[in-house]
């Protein structure tokens, strides 16, 4: 249920709204939630970020930096269990403290650089709640919206 309302949450969001305010209105969205943000593995920097609290540039960016490793590593597992141009979409790191969530733009793979969402939250199930509107801005911003 949370999911088609976050869903529904981004579509109103829409092209009329710069990618700053997606991120904040995915944020706010789900409780538990303290940063979402758009990065370049590429480049493993944060371009736009919405956050509780105010972070400096390196957190963000050292968030990138572990998003493109998870998914340089989970590449390498697929690559030797799955059929060819499969990949995975999500990256997922529990601690005691936080879970992070990484999804990155449908169809990449680890030899083309990619855009990623990278979220921060309080609980497993509401990085979870964050995958399906992540995915959709991520689609959006693929085809220019």
């Amino acid at each position: 249920m949370a999911v088609i309302n976050l869903l529904d949450t981004a579509q109103r969001g829409g092209p009329e709204m710069n990618i700053a305010e997606r991120l904040e209105t995915i944020r706010q969205a789900v409780p538990g939630c303290a940063l979402v943000a758009f990065g370049d593995l590429g480049s493993k920097l944060v371009l736009r970020s919405s956050s509780t609290v105010q972070h400096p540039q390196e957190y963000l960016d050292q968030l990138c930096a572990q998003a493109n490793h998870g998914f340089y590593l989970q590449d390498a597992l697929l690559e030797q269990n799955t059929p060819r141009g499969h990949n995975a979409g999500e990256v997922m790191v529990v601690t005691v403290q936080e879970t992070r969530i990484f999804i990155r733009t449908p169809d990449a793979d680890r030899t083309a650089a990619s855009d990623a969402i990278l979220c921060v939250c309080d609980s497993e199930q509401a990085a979870r709640d964050l995958v399906a509107p992540a995915k959709q801005l991520l689609i959006d911003l693929c085809r220019g919206a």
